[in-house]
């Protein structure tokens, strides 16, 4: 049997062996997060804890999570594959291995920020023992995993062939903004020395743009 049913959602959404955007962006994203779980695992099993346990607790929060989680997975992943399998890639395969780079390179940066900030949370929280890094990525942006995570967000539909994810990619990168932009708030007010960090390294996401 040439197709293998992976997914349905109508008699037309079929994934098959040679969705070659699929299996390329499967492994520029599972393989980095692989890597990332078992490194620190094995090196900072405290940063695994802060990134999968706590939960947010505000309201605003938690409506801002769940809506990033249904558009990462349904609008970005879910939504390209079924547009593949209705009528094919929107992109040229090069431009698809392209944009895995892009995952990849996404990925590079969370690790490094990982490995810079063992601090870094899933919850917007001022932990007990909480520094401010200026070091490494920090040095280039005030909030790198971002950085990181729109990479990602924006490569991933190109990567699974369809330009209409792009739409759910840029309702995402609104709620990282405004999750951003809280998260300063609170740093400033409660952690020491965040306020002067944020004088001398004045760009956000994109070095010398914002």
């Amino acid at each position: 049997m040439r197709e293998v049913l992976i997914l349905q959602a109508s008699p037309a959404f079929l994934i098959t062996l040679y969705y070659m955007q699929g299996w390329c962006f499967w492994a520029a994203f599972c393989f980095p997060t692989t890597f990332i779980s078992l490194y620190f695992l094995k090196y900072d099993p405290e940063l695994i804890e802060r990134r999968i346990s706590p939960t947010e607790t505000r309201p605003q929060q938690i409506v801002g999570q769940s809506l990033a989680a249904l558009l990462f997975f349904g609008g970005i992943i879910a939504f390209p594959a079924w547009d593949y399998g209705e009528s094919g890639a929107k992109v040229l395969l090069v431009v698809s291995l392209i944009a895995d780079l892009f995952v990849m390179a996404g990925f590079v940066i969370v690790f490094l920020v990982f490995k810079e900030n063992t601090f870094t949370s899933r919850t917007i929280e001022h932990m007990e023992g909480q520094k401010v890094i200026t070091t490494g990525p920090y040095s280039k942006v005030r909030h790198p995993m971002y950085s990181g995570a729109l990479l990602i967000i924006i490569a991933t539909p190109i990567s699974l062939g369809s330009l209409w994810g792009l739409i759910a990619s840029a309702f995402l990168v609104v709620i990282v903004i405004v999750r951003l932009l809280d998260e300063e708030k609170m740093l400033r007010n409660e952690l020491a020395g965040y306020s002067a960090y944020c004088e001398t390294q004045p760009y956000r996401l994109i070095p010398h743009i914002w």
